[in-house]
């Protein structure tokens, strides 16, 4: 999702990748007041005047460059040259018009700090133009001295004229220059702050529309945070499937359609079974990817969510199988939880998401290592989805079960189930990928004499 953003600028992408995870209510409803602010405006019947105002806005962020270099040697006290002190008055003019597109749109809780002063001490005689020059009018006397240069070096070739006084007098505009711009460079330093934060706020702008733009393109809706400890999701997909079915689609494959789901859990153990290939392992992604859309401020993917803050997300899915420390898959997985457990017993609101723990290992153990981590986990305040094919006994978590083939098809709704009622699909979903019928036939013959 971070890759999806049509990003304007290195700067905004530099604040995406360092800016923390949301942990408290006041800053989230912030985030999302501001994203749906700026959505409606920008996306909602928008007029042609605003669609041609976003378009100039973008243009202007495309130009914002990384300074960070500058103004690091402007701490330390470096006397700039004239490349340096060109960045930065470009970066001061180019925030005034960053500052004029956003007044222009009225986009609300986008404040750019106000650089003005900063122009003024690069750019003396008020031209605006994007360029840097030590002028005459930093100094009379560089003036004077600049006016004998040109005199001198106009001079017809018939007119003895000395090279010595000439190379004095461009000595004394060099030395003058230079104490110019140790001056300025002492001026800019008071202003290194608000440099900055014009630098970030831009930056951040330039995340605001992408995520609007983001929302726009993949149907993301703005959460709403829990008043309670539940979460709740209508019409939860995962984006990047969508996408992967859109395009087989576009090339001429099959038409496929992603089956939305509906979710919600509080501080409370959940255990998902159903068929292999009903998606569980999906949901679980999904969850974990809209809890931290949810808290880095995107939009998420679901029709509409009421989402819970939680302190700590630990995801266990995958094969965890590690040559290089020499781990199995089995050891691998374990390690995982237990990583889980560890971050539970520090009383962190968490959110954990585990699939099918303990599959690599036979069905006696792997049900008493499954029962065990669900006794474990019934009396902690956290979150827990869990998929699992073994059947736990006991009544101290809910279960949940994908709703499996009807009529053929599969049918990846989740819905309330009892103790005892795991599926027996393996075969049906293996005849619907037209697996080959002597191997299903001698599977179903062992199932009947076992049966019986």
């Amino acid at each position: 999702m971070f890759d999806d953003l049509q990003l304007q600028s290195a700067c905004g992408r530099s604040r995406l990748l360092h800016s923390p995870m949301m942990r408290t209510r006041e800053e989230i409803e912030k985030a999302y007041k501001t994203l749906e602010g700026c959505y409606r405006i920008l996306y909602c019947n928008p007029t042609p005047q605003v669609s041609s105002s976003l378009a100039a806005l973008k243009h202007r962020l495309m130009c914002l460059r990384d300074i960070t270099g500058t103004l690091d040697r402007l701490q330390r006290d470096v006397v700039l040259d004239d490349v340096d002190l060109f960045e930065i008055k470009y970066v001061g003019l180019l925030s005034g018009h960053v500052r004029e597109g956003v007044k222009a749109l009225s986009l609300e809780g986008v404040e750019i700090p106000d650089m003005d002063k900063v122009v003024s001490i690069l750019d003396p005689e008020g031209m605006r133009i994007e360029s840097f020059y030590v002028y005459d009018i930093y100094s009379k006397e560089l003036g004077r001295i600049r006016a004998d240069i040109k005199k001198l070096q106009g001079l017809s070739p018939d007119v003895s004229v000395t090279s010595d006084r000439l190379l004095e007098l461009i000595e004394k505009e060099r030395l003058l220059e230079r104490d110019i711009r140790e001056n300025l460079s002492h001026l800019l330093k008071n202003h290194i702050a608000e440099i900055r934060q014009a630098i970030d706020a831009m930056g951040d702008l330039d995340i605001l529309l992408a995520k609007c733009l983001q929302m726009k393109m993949m149907g993301l809706c703005i959460p709403t945070v829990s008043d309670s400890s539940m979460t709740e999701y209508r019409g939860m997909f995962h984006p990047y499937v969508v996408h992967l079915y859109e395009n087989q689609a576009a090339l001429g494959g099959k038409k496929k359609q992603f089956q939305p789901v509906d979710l919600s859990f509080g501080l409370e153990s959940v255990t998902i079974i159903g068929a292999n290939m009903g998606g569980k392992s999906v949901v679980l992604k999904m969850t974990a990817l809209n809890q931290l859309l949810f808290q880095f401020g995107f939009g998420v993917a679901a029709a509409s969510a009421m989402i819970d803050i939680k302190e700590d997300i630990r995801v266990c899915i995958g094969d965890d199988q590690d040559l290089a420390s020499g781990l199995s898959s089995f050891a691998g997985e374990v390690k995982a939880i237990d990583n889980v457990l560890k971050g539970m017993r520090t009383g962190s609101r968490m959110l954990a998401l585990i699939d099918e723990p303990a599959r690599t290992t036979n069905p006696i153990e792997g049900t008493a290592l499954v029962t065990a981590l669900l006794n474990i986990l019934k009396d902690r305040k956290i979150s827990v989805l869990m998929t699992t094919h073994y059947n736990v006994p006991g009544d101290f978590f809910r279960r949940l079960k994908v709703r499996g083939l009807t009529e053929g098809k599969m049918d990846y709704s989740l819905i309330e189930t009892s103790e005892g009622d795991i599926p027996h699909e393996a075969i049906n979903v293996a005849r619907s990928l037209d697996i080959d019928p002597l191997w299903l036939a001698e599977a179903e013959k062992i199932l009947n004499e076992n049966k019986d």
